[in-house]
């Protein structure tokens, strides 16, 4: 299983290479295509050293140090779920202690770059896993293939059988185009009466952690190519962003049947198959 995962972790972030979606800041950046969270920071000489190594050796260390307090501040503004970002995860003492161990892990990128007023910037770099193992909450116990799905489609909408000519679908593509959604660690996708198709409980946590709880891109092309959502996937148009930070997609009440369905055959929901497109 872990193999599998790993393989197809790897196949995705090469679909994502070169395509940025996600906060571009002062000091760094955090990216929910390749989920990485970068910082840059700045070393000065320090005055009084002996010498030239030295003093580049003793630069480098501050230049880390700046970088790894950047990558907290820049962490803390990561938006977790649809009403939470992590400063508020980090409220509690457990969580706030792994995270910045996490952040104390975090590897340089690239070379440093010696500027002309003497000064050294680096650019270090955390996975974004790395963070979603500490968040992520435990899934609950899915209930078995084929159990009826909770919340009955309203009106007159019903939702046709889930197949397709070319067979079974493989997974789930979002269009949120034009709605002002938001990239999250967690998001959900909610039906037109508020509750839940996908979230919490409905996943694989071993899959969330590694992968993301969903897929984001900036391309429909390239989320009906991605390999976390295999080469037949269903296409939904979402109809609105919800919560606080807009990271929640609403979909309609047919389509949610037609999710749900998909799930209790394909069972594409547990494994995370969803890729989301973004403006």
């Amino acid at each position: 299983m872990k193999q599998v995962l790993l393989i197809l972790s790897m196949l995705s972030l090469l679909t994502a290479q070169g395509e940025f979606v996600g906060e571009q800041l002062e000091h760094g950046s955090v990216n929910y295509a390749d989920r990485t969270i970068r910082a840059t920071g700045i070393g000065f000489v320090p005055q009084n050293m002996i010498n030239a190594g030295q003093a580049r050796r003793a630069a480098l260390r501050i230049a880390k140090q700046d970088a790894l307090r950047n990558l907290i501040e820049i962490v803390n503004g990561v938006t977790l779920t649809s009403e939470t970002t992590m400063s508020g995860a980090m409220l509690d003492d457990v969580i706030r202690t792994k995270v910045e161990g996490v952040i104390r892990g975090a590897y340089q990128v690239g070379e440093p770059k010696y500027l002309s007023d003497t000064s050294v910037e680096v650019t270090y770099e955390v996975p974004m896993s790395g963070i979603s193992e500490i968040v992520i909450p435990v899934a609950e116990p899915t209930p078995p293939a084929g159990t009826p799905a909770a919340g009955p489609v309203t009106g007159t909408e019903t939702a046709p059988p889930v197949t397709a000519p070319s067979g079974p679908y493989t997974g789930i593509v979002l269009d949120s185009r034009g709605l002002g959604v938001r990239p999250a660690m967690a998001p959900r996708i909610l039906d037109q009466d508020g509750d839940v198709v996908f979230g919490p409980g409905d996943y694989s946590r071993e899959y969330a952690v590694m992968n993301g709880v969903t897929g984001y891109t900036k391309s429909l092309e390239n989320a009906q190519k991605d390999p976390r959502v295999g080469t037949n996937p269903l296409v939904v148009k979402a109809v609105s962003a919800s919560g606080q930070t807009k990271a929640d997609v609403v979909v309609s009440n047919a389509d949610a049947q037609k999710i749900l369905q998909l799930n209790a055959r394909q069972n594409v929901l547990q494994d995370c198959r969803v890729m989301i497109v973004l403006d």
